[in-house]
């Protein structure tokens, strides 16, 4: 009866495994697309700056696109190191 438990239990841990893996690809895609859309934002303000010099709201409203662009890539990583932890700790965890 306790190896039935023990072996429902490791099925569980498994799929649960199976699932975080699946989320861990979802995000590491969220994380390079995000990347790719802040470093093309981030170049393009600063060329904007560059040939407006530094001058004129549309910069500063660029400049604030940036920024919660790149809160939103430190988001994204952050929830990608969380689900690589939790891979880690799983398949530690498996007999």
């Amino acid at each position: 009866m306790k190896e039935r438990y023990l072996m429902e239990i490791s099925d569980r841990i498994h799929n649960y495994l199976s699932i975080l893996e699946i989320r861990q690809r979802s995000r590491r895609w969220n994380v390079m697309f995000l990347g790719g859309i802040f470093i093309v934002s981030l170049f393009s303000t600063l060329a904007l700056g560059l040939v407006t010099g530094l001058s004129g709201r549309s910069v500063y409203l660029i400049t604030g696109i940036d920024i919660v662009l790149g809160m939103s890539f430190i988001s994204a990583w952050v929830r990608l190191e969380i689900v690589q932890s939790s891979i880690e700790l799983l398949n530690n965890l498996q007999p």
